[in-house]
Protein backbone atom coordinates (compact mmCIF):
# COMPACT_ATOMS: atom_id res chain seq x y z
CA UNK A 1 0.00 0.00 0.00
CA UNK A 2 1.40 3.41 -0.97
CA UNK A 3 1.49 6.33 1.46
CA UNK A 4 -1.17 8.02 -0.68
CA UNK A 5 -3.52 5.03 -0.41
CA UNK A 6 -2.72 4.65 3.27
CA UNK A 7 -3.72 8.27 3.91
CA UNK A 8 -7.14 7.82 2.30
CA UNK A 9 -7.66 4.54 4.12
CA UNK A 10 -6.89 6.17 7.47
CA UNK A 11 -9.12 9.17 6.78
CA UNK A 12 -11.95 6.93 5.58
CA UNK A 13 -11.81 5.00 8.85
CA UNK A 14 -11.78 8.27 10.79
CA UNK A 15 -14.73 9.67 8.86
CA UNK A 16 -16.91 6.59 8.99
CA UNK A 17 -16.12 5.34 12.49
CA UNK A 18 -16.97 8.73 13.95
CA UNK A 19 -20.39 8.82 12.33
CA UNK A 20 -23.32 8.44 14.71
CA UNK A 21 -26.56 6.68 13.93
CA UNK A 22 -28.44 8.56 11.20
CA UNK A 23 -31.06 10.20 13.35
CA UNK A 24 -32.51 13.61 12.72
CA UNK A 25 -32.68 16.20 15.50
CA UNK A 26 -36.08 16.50 17.15
CA UNK A 27 -38.37 19.15 15.65
CA UNK A 28 -38.93 22.30 17.65
CA UNK A 29 -42.32 23.66 18.51
CA UNK A 30 -42.92 27.37 17.79
CA UNK A 31 -42.67 28.03 21.53
CA UNK A 32 -39.31 26.27 21.95
CA UNK A 33 -36.77 28.44 23.83
CA UNK A 34 -33.73 29.90 22.08
CA UNK A 35 -31.41 27.58 23.99
CA UNK A 36 -33.24 24.55 22.58
CA UNK A 37 -33.03 26.03 19.09
CA UNK A 38 -29.28 26.55 19.52
CA UNK A 39 -28.83 22.97 20.69
CA UNK A 40 -30.68 21.58 17.68
CA UNK A 41 -28.73 23.87 15.32
CA UNK A 42 -25.48 22.66 16.89
CA UNK A 43 -26.54 19.04 16.46
CA UNK A 44 -27.42 19.67 12.81
CA UNK A 45 -24.08 21.34 12.12
CA UNK A 46 -22.13 18.52 13.79
CA UNK A 47 -24.10 15.86 11.91
CA UNK A 48 -23.57 17.74 8.64
CA UNK A 49 -19.81 17.91 9.25
CA UNK A 50 -19.62 14.14 9.75
CA UNK A 51 -21.66 13.45 6.62
CA UNK A 52 -19.74 15.85 4.39
CA UNK A 53 -16.41 14.48 5.67
CA UNK A 54 -17.45 10.95 4.76
CA UNK A 55 -18.80 12.05 1.37
CA UNK A 56 -15.60 13.97 0.60
CA UNK A 57 -13.34 11.04 1.51
CA UNK A 58 -15.39 8.63 -0.59
CA UNK A 59 -15.33 11.05 -3.51
CA UNK A 60 -11.58 11.55 -3.34
CA UNK A 61 -11.03 7.81 -3.15
CA UNK A 62 -13.28 7.26 -6.15
CA UNK A 63 -11.54 9.96 -8.17
CA UNK A 64 -8.20 8.39 -7.30
CA UNK A 65 -9.20 4.85 -8.26
CA UNK A 66 -11.50 5.32 -11.28
CA UNK A 67 -10.39 6.56 -14.72
CA UNK A 68 -11.09 10.25 -15.27
CA UNK A 69 -12.93 9.51 -18.52
CA UNK A 70 -15.26 7.12 -16.72
CA UNK A 71 -16.02 9.70 -14.03
CA UNK A 72 -16.71 12.36 -16.67
CA UNK A 73 -19.09 10.05 -18.51
CA UNK A 74 -21.00 9.34 -15.29
CA UNK A 75 -21.26 13.09 -14.42
CA UNK A 76 -20.42 12.35 -10.79
CA UNK A 77 -18.12 15.22 -9.85
CA UNK A 78 -19.06 18.44 -11.60
CA UNK A 79 -19.41 20.90 -8.74
CA UNK A 80 -15.70 21.77 -8.56
CA UNK A 81 -15.69 24.27 -11.42
CA UNK A 82 -12.69 23.90 -13.72
CA UNK A 83 -13.36 26.95 -15.91
CA UNK A 84 -11.49 30.07 -14.70
CA UNK A 85 -13.54 32.50 -12.61
CA UNK A 86 -13.93 36.13 -13.66
CA UNK A 87 -10.81 37.92 -12.43
CA UNK A 88 -11.39 40.00 -9.32
CA UNK A 89 -15.03 38.98 -8.81
CA UNK A 90 -16.34 36.96 -5.85
CA UNK A 91 -19.81 35.50 -5.42
CA UNK A 92 -20.73 34.31 -1.92
CA UNK A 93 -23.08 31.34 -1.66
CA UNK A 94 -24.65 29.76 1.44
CA UNK A 95 -26.10 26.24 1.53
CA UNK A 96 -28.47 24.37 3.86
CA UNK A 97 -30.79 27.21 4.90
CA UNK A 98 -32.97 28.82 5.78
CA UNK A 99 -31.64 28.69 9.35
CA UNK A 100 -33.32 30.75 12.11
CA UNK A 101 -30.92 33.37 13.43
CA UNK A 102 -28.26 32.66 10.81
CA UNK A 103 -30.27 33.77 7.79
CA UNK A 104 -31.09 37.12 9.37
CA UNK A 105 -27.46 37.63 10.45
CA UNK A 106 -26.15 37.03 6.92
CA UNK A 107 -28.70 39.41 5.41
CA UNK A 108 -27.67 42.07 7.94
CA UNK A 109 -24.02 41.73 6.84
CA UNK A 110 -25.04 42.01 3.19
CA UNK A 111 -26.83 45.26 4.05
CA UNK A 112 -23.90 46.55 6.09
CA UNK A 113 -21.40 46.02 3.27
CA UNK A 114 -23.81 46.45 0.33
CA UNK A 115 -22.85 43.15 -1.29
CA UNK A 116 -24.93 40.35 -2.89
CA UNK A 117 -25.07 36.63 -2.04
CA UNK A 118 -27.00 33.49 -2.96
CA UNK A 119 -28.84 31.15 -0.59
CA UNK A 120 -29.36 27.51 -1.64
CA UNK A 121 -32.36 26.33 0.35
CA UNK A 122 -33.25 22.81 1.40
CA UNK A 123 -36.90 22.88 0.34
CA UNK A 124 -38.18 20.97 3.38
CA UNK A 125 -36.53 23.57 5.65
CA UNK A 126 -37.92 26.45 3.62
CA UNK A 127 -41.35 24.89 4.09
CA UNK A 128 -40.77 24.82 7.86
CA UNK A 129 -39.55 28.43 7.90
CA UNK A 130 -41.63 30.27 5.28
CA UNK A 131 -41.07 33.65 6.96
CA UNK A 132 -37.29 33.31 6.53
CA UNK A 133 -37.64 32.12 2.96
CA UNK A 134 -39.83 35.12 2.17
CA UNK A 135 -37.35 37.45 3.87
CA UNK A 136 -34.52 36.27 1.60
CA UNK A 137 -36.73 36.36 -1.49
CA UNK A 138 -37.68 39.97 -0.79
CA UNK A 139 -34.12 41.10 -0.11
CA UNK A 140 -32.65 43.14 -3.00
CA UNK A 141 -29.15 41.71 -2.50
CA UNK A 142 -30.14 38.03 -2.22
CA UNK A 143 -30.89 35.21 -4.64
CA UNK A 144 -32.61 31.95 -3.65
CA UNK A 145 -31.43 28.67 -5.15
CA UNK A 146 -32.60 25.05 -4.89
CA UNK A 147 -30.56 22.59 -2.80
CA UNK A 148 -32.95 19.60 -3.18
CA UNK A 149 -35.91 18.60 -1.03
CA UNK A 150 -34.13 16.85 1.87
CA UNK A 151 -30.36 17.05 1.17
CA UNK A 152 -29.54 13.44 0.29
CA UNK A 153 -26.29 12.29 -1.28
CA UNK A 154 -27.31 11.72 -4.91
CA UNK A 155 -24.61 9.05 -5.19
CA UNK A 156 -26.43 6.96 -2.59
CA UNK A 157 -29.98 7.08 -3.96
CA UNK A 158 -31.58 5.62 -7.07
CA UNK A 159 -32.73 7.59 -10.08
CA UNK A 160 -36.44 7.57 -9.09
CA UNK A 161 -35.57 9.06 -5.69
CA UNK A 162 -33.28 11.61 -7.32
CA UNK A 163 -36.10 12.65 -9.63
CA UNK A 164 -38.51 12.91 -6.70
CA UNK A 165 -36.06 15.13 -4.80
CA UNK A 166 -35.80 17.47 -7.78
CA UNK A 167 -39.47 17.59 -8.74
CA UNK A 168 -40.66 18.00 -5.16
CA UNK A 169 -38.16 20.77 -4.37
CA UNK A 170 -38.92 22.52 -7.64
CA UNK A 171 -42.63 22.63 -6.82
CA UNK A 172 -42.04 23.73 -3.22
CA UNK A 173 -39.59 26.53 -4.12
CA UNK A 174 -41.39 27.71 -7.27
CA UNK A 175 -42.33 31.09 -5.79
CA UNK A 176 -38.78 31.73 -4.50
CA UNK A 177 -36.29 30.54 -7.10
CA UNK A 178 -35.89 32.88 -10.05
CA UNK A 179 -33.70 32.44 -11.98
CA UNK A 180 -33.63 28.68 -11.51
CA UNK A 181 -30.31 27.76 -9.89
CA UNK A 182 -29.52 24.36 -8.34
CA UNK A 183 -26.66 23.08 -6.22
CA UNK A 184 -26.19 19.39 -5.48
CA UNK A 185 -25.89 18.31 -1.83
CA UNK A 186 -22.22 17.49 -1.22
CA UNK A 187 -21.63 18.51 -4.84
CA UNK A 188 -22.45 14.96 -5.97
CA UNK A 189 -24.18 14.84 -9.35
CA UNK A 190 -25.47 12.22 -11.76
CA UNK A 191 -26.17 12.36 -15.49
CA UNK A 192 -29.80 11.41 -14.91
CA UNK A 193 -30.31 14.20 -12.37
CA UNK A 194 -28.55 16.66 -14.67
CA UNK A 195 -30.99 15.77 -17.44
CA UNK A 196 -33.97 16.24 -15.09
CA UNK A 197 -32.64 19.61 -13.93
CA UNK A 198 -32.29 20.72 -17.53
CA UNK A 199 -35.85 19.59 -18.21
CA UNK A 200 -37.00 21.69 -15.23
CA UNK A 201 -35.10 24.71 -16.52
CA UNK A 202 -32.26 24.88 -13.94
CA UNK A 203 -28.63 25.90 -14.20
CA UNK A 204 -26.27 23.87 -12.00
CA UNK A 205 -24.02 25.87 -9.65
CA UNK A 206 -20.79 24.45 -8.28
CA UNK A 207 -17.93 26.39 -6.72
CA UNK A 208 -14.42 27.57 -7.42
CA UNK A 209 -13.47 27.75 -3.73
CA UNK A 210 -14.73 25.45 -0.98
CA UNK A 211 -14.41 27.29 2.33
CA UNK A 212 -14.51 23.93 4.18
CA UNK A 213 -16.31 25.79 6.95
CA UNK A 214 -17.69 22.47 8.20
CA UNK A 215 -14.15 21.40 9.14
CA UNK A 216 -13.26 24.69 10.87
CA UNK A 217 -16.56 24.91 12.72
CA UNK A 218 -15.93 22.96 15.92
CA UNK A 219 -12.78 24.71 17.20
CA UNK A 220 -11.93 27.36 14.62
CA UNK A 221 -9.06 25.16 13.42
CA UNK A 222 -8.83 22.29 10.96
CA UNK A 223 -6.87 19.13 11.74
CA UNK A 224 -4.17 17.70 9.49
CA UNK A 225 -6.38 14.98 7.97
CA UNK A 226 -9.17 17.36 7.04
CA UNK A 227 -6.70 19.98 5.83
CA UNK A 228 -5.48 17.46 3.26
CA UNK A 229 -9.06 16.60 2.28
CA UNK A 230 -9.88 20.30 1.84
CA UNK A 231 -6.59 21.46 0.40
CA UNK A 232 -5.96 23.87 3.27
CA UNK A 233 -2.36 25.08 3.49
CA UNK A 234 -0.57 24.28 6.76
CA UNK A 235 -0.12 27.99 7.46
CA UNK A 236 -3.89 28.53 7.40
CA UNK A 237 -5.09 25.60 9.53
CA UNK A 238 -5.91 27.91 12.42
CA UNK A 239 -7.28 30.73 10.28
CA UNK A 240 -10.51 30.22 8.35
CA UNK A 241 -10.45 33.71 6.83
CA UNK A 242 -6.82 33.34 5.71
CA UNK A 243 -7.68 30.03 4.01
CA UNK A 244 -10.58 31.45 2.02
CA UNK A 245 -8.71 34.63 1.07
CA UNK A 246 -5.63 32.64 -0.04
CA UNK A 247 -7.77 30.26 -2.10
CA UNK A 248 -9.55 33.15 -3.82
CA UNK A 249 -6.26 34.94 -4.50
CA UNK A 250 -4.89 31.73 -6.04
CA UNK A 251 -7.94 31.49 -8.33
CA UNK A 252 -8.15 35.30 -8.74
CA UNK A 253 -11.80 35.23 -7.68
CA UNK A 254 -14.74 32.87 -8.01
CA UNK A 255 -17.82 31.33 -6.44
CA UNK A 256 -17.35 30.52 -2.74
CA UNK A 257 -19.15 27.63 -1.01
CA UNK A 258 -20.24 28.22 2.59
CA UNK A 259 -23.07 27.03 4.84
CA UNK A 260 -25.59 28.86 6.97
CA UNK A 261 -25.66 26.21 9.67
CA UNK A 262 -22.09 26.56 10.94
CA UNK A 263 -21.70 29.17 13.73
CA UNK A 264 -18.00 29.72 13.05
CA UNK A 265 -18.86 30.77 9.48
CA UNK A 266 -21.22 33.45 10.79
CA UNK A 267 -18.69 34.60 13.39
CA UNK A 268 -15.99 35.07 10.73
CA UNK A 269 -18.13 36.27 7.82
CA UNK A 270 -17.79 39.99 8.53
CA UNK A 271 -14.02 39.70 8.81
CA UNK A 272 -13.89 37.67 5.59
CA UNK A 273 -15.87 40.27 3.66
CA UNK A 274 -13.69 43.08 4.96
CA UNK A 275 -10.48 41.21 4.05
CA UNK A 276 -11.68 40.51 0.53
CA UNK A 277 -12.66 44.13 0.02
CA UNK A 278 -9.25 45.22 1.32
CA UNK A 279 -7.61 42.81 -1.16
CA UNK A 280 -9.41 44.60 -3.99
CA UNK A 281 -12.05 41.97 -4.76
CA UNK A 282 -15.53 43.01 -5.85
CA UNK A 283 -18.68 41.06 -5.02
CA UNK A 284 -21.20 40.07 -7.69
CA UNK A 285 -24.33 37.91 -7.87
CA UNK A 286 -24.38 34.59 -9.69
CA UNK A 287 -26.49 36.30 -12.36
CA UNK A 288 -23.57 38.57 -13.32
CA UNK A 289 -22.71 37.86 -16.98
CA UNK A 290 -19.08 37.16 -16.04
CA UNK A 291 -20.19 34.04 -14.10
CA UNK A 292 -22.15 32.62 -17.06
CA UNK A 293 -19.30 30.30 -18.18
CA UNK A 294 -19.12 28.86 -14.64
CA UNK A 295 -22.73 27.62 -14.66
CA UNK A 296 -23.82 24.37 -16.27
Amino acid sequence: MTKFHAFFASVFVLATSAAPAQTAPPPLSPAAPASAASAVAGHAAHHHAIEIRAARVRGLSEQMNRPAEELTQSCRFESDITTPPPAGLVSLTFDDGPEPGATEAILALLDQHHIPASFFFIAAKAQRHPELAALVKAHPLALVGNHSWSHPNFHDIGVPTQTSELVRSDASLAALVAPKLFRYPYGNASCEANAELQRLGYRIVGWHVDSCDWAFDKTGSIDAHEAKICGVDKAHRNHFVDHVVAALKARKGGIVLMHEIHPHTLAQLGALIERLLAEGFQFAPLTHPAFEPSLR
